[in-house]
């Protein structure tokens, strides 16, 4: 499990479980390093309407194939 820290400090949970599925999505493939970029420093942050204590982190990528 990896340790991941968001912009406000928060620490988060990377579980080798959750990286596997993040990865079978193929527009996130070989992009954990942009997904640590993401946490510490997003455009966009959005409360989950399904899991009160959720959050969504958003960033742009221009150079994304999707």
């Amino acid at each position: 499990m990896k340790i991941l820290v968001d912009y406000c400090g928060r620490e988060i949970r990377l579980t080798e479980e959750r990286l596997n599925h993040i990865s079978e999505h193929p527009e996130m493939r070989g992009l954990e390093t942009i997904l640590e970029e993401t946490l510490r420093s997003p455009e966009k942050v959005v409360r989950s309407r399904s899991d009160e204590k959720a959050l969504h982190y958003y960033r742009f990528l221009p150079e994304s194939e999707f």
